[in-house]
């Protein structure tokens, strides 16, 4: 009905706007036709992202349980896609597990971030900092391992640790700014990279495998070694 009221139409209309009107209607049904077309589109990119990022976190929740890399075929089957859909999302093996290293951070904020930054005297501050990293390790510390293992073969992994390195060490920049703005530069990079290296995942396997510390000892450990290294603020002196 609606296509023979619009040909009626037209055949009221002067020639001269016949055309205009031919063209508004075929505007109309190809923004139609985009529309549908859009949104199909978009519907399917949604469905792809999603289980693309349903085969990273059952990656890093198989590794987590098992501490090892799972096979393409295992990672298929705990986030519900077809292995060819695994093929088609991931090229290689490195780049599954890079999207791994990204997404850490999505899932774990409470493990990655400290919680109120800088805030607090300095023994609470030196006490939150040494728990949320022994925290961090305890849960993620297959994958760390993991991803540190398997970065002697890929630059662009080692890059992503590099650069999640860096991000820890700025947070005990800002988190003992007050202590450390005593420092020369100098001495306050040394402090910096001491406290990243003891509170490590790779120290953290000293203690807690090597040497059998407990998560508590660990975390006694480390908060006496950062209160060594930090020089006392003329705020505190005070």
């Amino acid at each position: 009905m609606i296509v023979i009221v619009s040909l009626s139409c037209m055949m009221m209309v002067p020639n001269f706007h016949r055309s205009a009107v031919a063209r508004t209607l075929w505007n109309e049904k190809t923004m139609t036709n985009n529309s549908r077309s859009t949104a199909v589109t978009h519907g399917h990119s949604l469905r792809r992202s999603e289980r693309r990022a349903s085969a990273v976190d059952a990656f890093i929740d198989l590794v987590l349980e098992h501490g090892n890399v799972p096979s393409p075929d295992e990672v298929a089957k705990r986030a519900s896609i077809s292995i060819a859909s695994m093929y088609r999302y991931f090229e290689t093996l490195d780049e599954l597990r890079n999207d791994a290293i990204i997404r850490v951070t999505e899932r774990f904020p409470e493990l990655v971030f400290i919680p109120k930054i800088g805030t607090g005297d300095r023994k609470q501050r030196i006490t939150t900092f040494a728990k949320v990293r022994v925290a961090l390790h305890e849960k993620l510390h297959p994958l760390q391992l993991l991803n540190r293992k398997n970065s002697q073969g890929s630059s662009i992994t080692t890059k992503q640790l590099d650069s999640a390195r860096l991000v820890l060490s700025d947070q005990i920049r800002v988190h003992f700014d007050l202590e450390l703005r005593a420092l020369n530069p100098a001495d306050r990079d040394d402090a910096v990279a001491t406290i990243s290296v003891l509170t490590s995942v790779e120290s953290w396997e000293q203690f807690r495998q090597t040497m059998n510390r407990t998560a508590g000892q660990t975390c006694r450990a480390w908060s006496s070694g950062i209160d060594r290294l930090l020089p006392i603020s003329k705020e505190e002196k005070e």
